[in-house]
């Protein structure tokens, strides 16, 4: 589970991150494509409002990190996504370092090491949420 800390932390930063979402997905994947291009090819079919779509999917983890069942139908469509173009629990770390980044990036001298903390600790556990789901998918051929 999430700590009280870290869902207090994302909570207070999400103005910050809903003012600045698409600027730091569109930074996230400039990251991504440079340090990881192998990845890039994961996106071949991706849509062009990519960025977008990551940022709404962004905000929607802030607004309900109290009561993320509320995110249920979002993440299954997500891991039914990722299990089709081949997304494999080894691409998340890449994600989370190039989004962290990006987030400091974008966000500056705002983004604290407790910030980034709490904004590491909600990613990686999301990401583990996400590596189940998809892990069962897989399991069950779908």
């Amino acid at each position: 589970m999430l700590t009280e800390s870290t869902k207090t932390i994302v909570k207070a930063t999400a103005p910050a991150v809903k003012q600045h979402g698409e600027q730091i997905t569109v930074r996230m994947y400039e990251l991504l494509f440079s340090k990881y291009p192998q990845v890039k090819l994961l996106f071949a079919k991706a849509p062009q409002n990519q960025p977008q779509v990551l940022a709404r999917s962004i905000i929607a983890y802030c607004d309900n990190i109290d009561n993320l069942d509320a995110l249920t139908g979002a993440l299954d469509k997500i891991s039914r996504k990722h299990v089709a173009i081949g997304v494999t629990a080894d691409h998340y770390p890449l994600v989370g370092e190039c989004l962290l980044q990006a987030i400091q990036d974008v966000l500056g001298a705002a983004a604290t090491p407790q910030i980034m903390t709490g904004w590491k600790e909600a990613f990686f556990f999301l990401a583990e949420v996400m590596i189940q789901r998809e892990k069962a998918l897989v399991a069950q051929n779908v």
